[in-house]
């Protein structure tokens, strides 16, 4: 797999896996009407994609401004990530959209996107940070996101977490 930036041609063969992909793999925990225009996200500040060597787009992850990033939980995910480093929620960003297609997962692609993610916010002095909502498959993803060097630094409960399900959590990756 490659790393390289979205093309806006990219987004329909995303959209596809994440259709394709969702019941097996849980993400998103909610699958939107419109995945195209969810992966195309209008505020993102970067996208990058794995592509296989055909080109064809494998995986996906976005930065987006922390200052927009609400989730439905008002300012309490951007004020955890603001506190934990120490900078103004202008001075940070978040990881989104992060998703390999579940027959190439367990190769490393996810890993090269979440650097290929932090890589770019270090480059524009960004703080990196995160959210995960930890159920079914994703209750693993935070443990693989703490092998990382990223630590849990706040929870919400946002408006369509529906009964029964964790909080989502806030993670950041210091330094």
């Amino acid at each position: 797999m490659r790393i390289r930036p979205r093309r806006p041609g990219d987004v329909p063969e995303l959209a596809a896996v994440l259709t394709r992909d969702h019941e097996v793999t849980g993400y998103p925990y909610l699958l939107p009407d419109d995945p195209a225009g969810w992966i195309e996200e209008p505020d993102r500040l970067a996208a990058f994609v794995a592509a296989d060597d055909a080109g064809r787009p494998a995986g996906h992850v976005s930065v987006g401004a922390a200052a927009t990033t609400d989730h439905g939980a008002g300012t309490v995910l951007q004020d955890a990530w603001s506190a934990a480093h120490g900078r103004p929620v202008a001075a940070c960003a978040v990881v989104g959209r992060l998703f390999v297609a579940a027959d190439r997962q367990r190769h490393g692609a996810g890993a090269a996107l979440l650097d290929a993610a932090v890589g770019w916010m270090r480059e524009h002095d960004l703080a990196p940070c995160l959210d995960v909502l930890p159920i079914g498959p994703a209750q693993s993803v935070v443990g693989w996101y703490e092998a990382r060097g990223w630590e849990v630094v706040g929870e919400a409960s946002p408006v369509w977490r529906r009964p029964g399900w964790p909080p989502l959590l806030a993670l950041i990756l210091p330094g």
